[in-house]
Formats: structure tokens, sequence, C-alpha cells
């Protein structure tokens, strides 16, 4: 009788091991940063370090008014900085802004109260085209591929309710 128990005992810690062994191997995906949207990310290292990065960044065309950048500024330093943004087209500057970003914190882009616009205007770039955006903070810069892409999608349209209206840069 102890032997069946022993060696579903063995069976269960050999089952245990083996499961937890893929976990245990890989890195955890959240500490990866990802395109996990339809945006672009982009990262700015100091040092070695990440230092600033842009998530989701997407330029959203509605139906009325001007376009909006929409996505998120993240600052991984233990002080503010601020980070410029630079979006051309065919190499002809379309917008460019300013963002604050507190230390450890996230800045929203797009529009609303918890967002800061970036000021964008009138483009002629259609939906379903890209432009590039460069990301500079510290005198640390990258460029990016934006994509642009029009409110079709009902999350787009809820997005850029209210764009042109109290924006600034």
């Amino acid at each position: 009788m102890r032997r069946p128990r022993l060696a579903l005992a063995a069976a269960a810690v050999g089952l245990a091991l083996s499961a937890s062994g893929c976990a245990y191997l890989n890195p955890v995906q959240t500490h990866e940063f990802y395109q996990a949207a339809d945006g672009t990310n982009a990262n700015l290292e100091e040092s070695g370090r990440l230092m600033a990065g842009v998530r989701n960044a997407i330029v959203v065309l509605p139906e009325e008014g001007d376009p909006v950048l929409v996505g998120a500024v993240a600052n991984y330093t233990t002080e503010e900085i601020t980070v410029e943004l630079e979006g051309t087209s065919e190499g002809s500057v379309v917008f460019s802004g300013r963002v604050a970003v507190p230390a450890d914190a996230t800045v929203n882009l797009g529009v609303g109260e918890n967002a800061q616009q970036v000021q964008i205007g009138q483009i002629d770039v259609p939906a379903g085209a890209t432009m590039e955006l460069t990301v500079t903070a510290n005198g640390q810069s990258t460029e990016i591929t934006l994509p642009v892409t029009d409110t079709s999608l009902e999350y787009y349209r809820d997005a850029v309710e209210g764009a042109g209206e109290g924006a600034t840069s």
C-alpha cells in the first residue's frame, strides 16, 4: 500500500515541477515592452537605462476637427523631464509639441481632462498611411513610424471626441 502512495506523491511533485518550469526559465512578459495595439512605441535610453518612452502612439483623423495624436509618454527617471515630439511626412514637419512628464509618471496624449493634446492642425496624410515621429529628451533622440487611422473603429471615435476644443501643446 505504501508503494502506490509513494509513486503518486512522486508523480505529483514531478507534475508540479514540469508545470512551473516554463515560467521559471522564461522572462515575465509584463516586463517587456511590445506593440500591444495599433500604435507604435519608442524608447529613449541614457547611460544604458530606460529613461523615457512613447507608448501606443497613433494619429487619429476624426470626421470633423483636427487630427489627434493619441498615446502616452512615460518617464522612468526620478526627475521631471520634457519630451519633444515632432511628426513629419515626406520630410516636412506636420506637428511638434512638448510634453512635461513628472518623475516616474505617465502623461496620456489625446483629448479630455486626463490627457494633454498636442496641436496638429490639418494634415495631408490619409488614414492607412504612416508618418515619422521623432522623440527627443535630455539630448537623446529616436525616430519611429507613426500610423494614421480614421474613426471607423468605435474606440478611436471615443478617443477623439471633442477634438479641437481647448487644445494645448
